[in-house]
């Protein structure tokens, strides 16, 4: 039925197309804000204003609460813990500076086995979600949850995310993300589509070109969203079209609040100087785990009512501020897949000093390290910047890495498992050239194992190119 619905959105014409969101809005809109959305809305708001001693004391609570719920509910943990010799009684009264006691969660293990994290409990009651997405390694993960889950984490963003920046997500806004709302790389414009119910813009960031700038300019100035949400890098790359081409907005947004790569000061400047208002950053795992804010003064506030992050050496062990470390994360907003010191693929550090906003309760990150993607540029023109549909229902494949070595040349090397063959090759070239960048030279490539960096990463997307003809390239001046 779903695939049906595809083809038939695919091939409609584009008032139809509107038509066809508008309707998913409604349901996709009682989701997220059905149910206790309101009452999460406003547990987050009033723990926004405590006191450390208030947050710690709510975080644990919560902290032994899920503790024993995956003790009890989930095969994985009761299974890991066993093996470490961990009982129950060891968790009652665990609080969040015991966690070093714990084992951490490898991704690979979610990756292989998401039901084994799911509690057991929530599962028999049935109305489960499930997400596929591949985050900062290009590899999907399904992320499980509930409805009321869903609604606390939207619950997190609109008091901390939306709200720090003077918005709401429920004002009129733009998304640019993964959806493929336009199925074919050759489409013509325009290059968005309008959810009416959601009064929502989306725009494809699968056709994002110098040349076809203008229709994502035309899709702003059209619909007047007060709020700019989705891929840092993408609404980046259209402010420098914009400035480029001179193509101004006839109105000014509230602001920008964008997630998935880091958001660097020359970004935002280049984003303000082409919408006219200032860009907030989000960082989370995609798995729900966590989430950091930035605040008016443009620091990084990690929100452990949400997820408790910890700043661990390569034993595990807590490092103070200031010194680099492995991010892993312990959830509290997802009660139905628990993860518990999942390590998320990142490095950061705390910041040494306190922020002037006053929220004392919220440790501050300071640094982030490896979340800045590059991006991939097609013959003709289009600017690719997220990777997560061209491995997504792939089974054969373990791994994958994209590498640009020309502006005509693609080499997609893959990890792969026993069954990998020509089917999940072709469709990976369709995903790549038909639906996004155009006639182009690919290379798939199985390798053994995709090489780590000094932090143990491997970077989803490389890119060859020079850095100057990669930015002739990206500007439409190759």
């Amino acid at each position: 039925m779903a695939s049906h619905a595809a083809w038939l959105y695919s091939h409609s014409p584009v008032w139809l197309q509107n038509v066809g969101l508008g309707l998913y809005g409604l349901s996709y809109r009682h989701e997220r804000f059905g149910g206790n959305f309101g009452r999460h809305v406003e547990g987050f708001r009033t723990r926004d204003r405590w006191s450390p001693l208030q947050l710690s004391g709510y975080v644990d609570e919560e902290l032994e609460t899920l503790l024993l719920r995956a003790y009890d509910e989930t095969p994985y943990y009761r299974e890991r813990w066993g093996a470490a010799n961990i009982k129950r009684s060891d968790l009652i009264g665990l609080a969040a500076s015991d966690l070093k006691r714990l084992p951490t969660t490898p991704k690979i293990h979610v990756r292989e086995k998401p039901d084994a994290f799911v509690s057991t409990v929530v599962a028999r009651k049935g109305g489960l979600h499930r997400y596929f997405t591949s985050g900062s390694t290009g590899t999907p993960i399904t992320m499980i949850c509930s409805s009321d889950d869903h609604r606390r984490f939207v619950a997190a963003r609109e008091v901390r995310s939306f709200g720090w920046a003077g918005s709401s997500i429920g004002r009129p806004r733009s998304m640019m993300g993964g959806r493929m709302i336009i199925s074919r790389q050759d489409a013509p414009p325009p290059y968005y589509r309008w959810n009416w119910v959601e009064k929502q813009v989306y725009f494809s960031a699968y056709h994002l070109s110098a040349a076809n700038a203008h229709s994502y300019a035309e899709g702003l100035n059209r619909h007047r969203p007060e709020v700019l949400t989705g891929y840092a890098s993408s609404y980046y790359l259209l402010a420098q079209f914009m400035l480029d081409q001179g193509l101004k907005l006839d109105y000014q947004p509230r602001a920008l609040v964008l997630s998935s790569e880091k958001t660097t000061p020359e970004m935002k400047a280049v984003m303000r100087a082409a919408y006219g208002a200032r860009a907030f950053e989000e960082y989370g795992a995609v798995e729900n785990c966590m989430l950091a804010t930035e605040c008016e003064h443009g620091r990084l506030h990690v929100n452990p009512d949400f997820g408790i992050v910890e700043i661990v050496d390569a034993d595990g062990n807590p490092v103070g501020p200031g010194r680099e470390g492995k991010i892993v994360c312990t959830g509290l907003a997802n009660r139905t897949q628990l993860l518990i010191r999942y390590e998320v693929g990142d490095v950061g550090s705390w910041s040494i000093e306190t922020c002037a906003c006053g929220r004392n309760h919220l440790p501050v990150l300071e640094q982030l390290v490896g979340r800045l993607e590059d991006v991939v540029i097609g013959r003709n023109g289009h600017v690719m910047v997220r990777f997560h549909g061209i491995f997504v229902n792939l089974p054969h494949v373990v791994e994958g890495q994209i590498v640009q070595e020309s502006l005509d040349l693609i080499r997609v090397r893959v990890v792969a498992k026993e069954g990998f063959g020509e089917p999940d090759m072709r469709l990976m070239r369709q995903r790549l050239c038909e639906e996004r960048l155009g006639d182009m030279q690919i290379i798939i490539e199985r390798v053994p194992e995709l090489e780590r960096t000094e932090r143990g990463k491997f970077r989803a997307v490389i890119n060859r190119l020079p850095k100057d003809v990669l930015s002739q390239a990206v500007l439409g001046k190759a």
